[in-house]
């Protein structure tokens, strides 16, 4: 959030909204015992488009935008949009895009 430059006031709130989380799943005549959240935000808050957006906007500079590559993103969902003129040129591309420096694995590591 700060390096989208957010202020650090939002930031701070946002570090304490997620501080000591914990909750339990329910289904069925089954509920487990509470458990720590060790991320995340309540399911259905407000909150959580926007914090999603700005969490994955990391993936938006990982691929150069050209001719047969496109990233999406919507809340909290990514996809990686790759052609090419056949298998092997396209799964060229997908594989750079995921393994060079800065990469999508790289962001994977990064955020969790």
């Amino acid at each position: 959030m700060r390096k989208r430059g957010i202020p650090q006031e939002y930031t701070e709130w946002t570090r304490r909204c997620l501080k000591n989380c914990h909750t339990t799943l329910a289904f069925d005549n089954y509920e487990m015992t509470v458990f720590t959240v060790e991320n995340g935000l309540d399911q259905g808050d407000p909150y959580s488009g926007v914090s999603y957006l700005i969490y994955n906007l990391d993936l938006l500079d990982i691929p150069i935008t050209k001719i047969g590559k496109w990233t999406l993103l919507f809340v909290d969902d990514a996809v990686i949009i790759i052609t090419g003129k056949d298998f092997s040129e396209t799964h060229e591309k997908l594989r750079n895009i995921m393994n060079c420096t800065g990469g999508m694995f790289n962001w994977v590591k990064n955020h969790h």
